[in-house]
């Protein structure tokens, strides 16, 4: 069994996340990819592709493990015309 590590998820208002409204802290398992993360949260696999994650102000793919103490932010870019 993994330890559990602790992160914060900070996202933009176009997100609708279970656990989290616009930013909380929560407990995952260390081995925690952020594809499984958004599967935890409620972000529809479809919508994982457009998703921009950054991990302590850096840029990161879906298979990047998340750390303890990790702040991520996640985005939904939009667009209109």
């Amino acid at each position: 069994m993994n330890p559990a590590v602790t992160i914060t998820v900070e996202c933009s208002p176009i997100l609708k996340l279970k656990d989290i409204q616009n930013r909380g802290e929560i407990k995952v398992p260390a081995d925690t990819s952020i594809t499984t993360l958004l599967d935890r949260l409620g972000v529809p696999t479809g919508q994982h592709r457009y998703l921009l994650v950054y991990a302590n102000g850096r840029k990161q793919g879906l298979n990047y493990i998340v750390q303890n103490g990790d702040a991520l932010q996640l985005f939904l870019p939009i667009g209109g015309g």
